[in-house]
């Protein structure tokens, strides 16, 4: 029983990490996200990949950050959005020892981030706005009011 309790605190705490989030939450074409993951004093470098979980499947160039380069163990990076994109992000954790770990870990729950599977990797994702297509097209439908209108118009100029 005490090995089943310690497995799910395993599987349920992530040991690195304090907090993790992006803002905003919602995001649509053009707009830029900000990751970012708080780490303690044993962590060298955190790797951040963003890969699309869409058609088309595509993923970009990783960004690696020192401590060095961090504000008190806080890690930080930004992606725009671009058209048809459909991101997801995952860090990458080296430890001193020359340790990794990958996170999002599968079967684990993050407060406020939905993970997805993806292959054999896991990325948090990033929520997009669908607008919806009638808002966005050229041609209005016309309303039932206005139907009935042109009909009875052609209706009327037909009997002349």
């Amino acid at each position: 029983m005490k090995k089943i309790i310690i497995l799910a605190l395993i599987c349920l705490l992530p040991t690195v990490t304090s907090e993790m989030s992006h803002s905003p939450n919602e995001l649509s074409e053009g707009n830029t996200f900000t990751a970012l993951i708080d780490t303690n004093e044993e962590v060298i470098s955190v790797t951040f990949y963003v890969c699309t979980l869409e058609e088309p499947y595509t993923c970009y160039k990783p960004e690696k950050m020192e401590r060095n380069d961090t504000t008190d163990g806080r890690f930080q990076f930004s992606y725009t959005v671009k058209s048809n994109d459909y991101p997801g992000y995952k860090y990458e954790i080296e430890k001193e020892g020359n340790e990794t770990e990958k996170i999002p870990v599968p079967y684990t729950h993050y407060d406020g981030l939905e993970v997805k599977e993806m292959g054999d990797s896991h990325y948090f994702k990033v929520n997009i706005k669908v607008s919806d297509s009638e808002e966005n097209s050229l041609l209005s439908y016309p309303s039932f009011l206005s139907s009935v209108a042109i009909i009875s118009m052609l209706v009327l100029a037909g009997r002349r």
